[in-house]
């Protein structure tokens, strides 16, 4: 058969095969763009990861179109495991010269906060009072289960209402008996029977300016003022330890 008579396929891949590959590409780099989304847990990180992926797509937004402020669902774990489970929060330290109050190179460190969540209700008492109730204790001893076992902190938030002190209270302001309430609290928590490790545990004291009920009078529409709450802050004890000092 002579030469010129040979009919040869084209040489390369088809035209269709090639547009396939391509589209194939694409979607694996978008699936791999979803999946390292849903792995960024910080806020910043995932604006800038959106910024890039927005400059690399050539997207400068169009009319009526508005960045969004909201995160997406990062995970079904519940905080209180996610917390327990992430690494020790990182701690800034101050490398100044200059001389402070007590001499040169102090060290400071700066403790991020996280946020804090309320568990359970309100642990309230009677007026004039920082004992804990019956009642009281059957609810404090449900919150524990919730808060036992783990290393985050807990915050006990004192309340009092208005014209609570009586000419013969131990209390010489709503302050002080806001305080001895977070403490009866506590001392209850941290009991035997409980097991709750001091070193969790943080006591504030609002006195009688964060009430619930406004503008009341009778002292059972005031119960809800006369009030401990319960919160456990997304940090760990670890982040709050000293470094023992020669």
């Amino acid at each position: 058969m002579a030469k010129d008579d040979c009919k040869c396929p084209p040489e390369g891949a088809p035209e269709w095969l090639v547009t396939y590959g391509d589209m194939m590409t694409l979607l694996l780099c978008f699936f791999v763009i979803l999946v390292s989304l849903s792995e960024i847990k910080k806020e910043d990180q995932y604006r800038a990861v959106v910024v890039a992926v927005q400059k690399a797509f050539g997207m400068k937004g169009g009319g009526g179109a508005m960045p969004t402020q909201e995160n997406p669902e990062m995970s079904l774990i519940s905080r209180l495991d996610e917390v327990q489970l992430q690494r020790k929060k990182e701690k800034e330290h101050s490398n100044a010269d200059d001389p402070g109050i007590e001499g040169r190179e102090r060290e400071v460190t700066k403790v991020r906060e996280g946020q804090k969540f309320a568990v359970g209700g309100r642990i309230t008492f009677e007026p004039g009072s920082s004992e804990l109730t019956p009642l009281a204790k059957r609810g404090l001893a449900v919150v524990a289960k919730e808060i036992r076992g783990n290393n985050t902190k807990i915050e006990l938030t004192g309340h009092a209402a208005a014209r609570e002190i009586a000419v013969d209270s131990p209390y010489k302001d709503l302050w002080s008996l806001s305080f001895a309430r977070a403490k009866a609290v506590m001392d209850f928590l941290t009991g035997e029977e409980i097991g709750i490790r001091p070193e969790r545990i943080r006591l504030v004291a609002n006195a009688d300016y964060e009430p619930v009920k406004k503008k009341v009078f009778g002292w059972a529409q005031l119960e809800p003022n006369r009030r401990v709450e319960i919160y456990v802050i997304e940090a760990l004890v670890s982040d709050f330890d000293r470094a023992e000092k020669d």
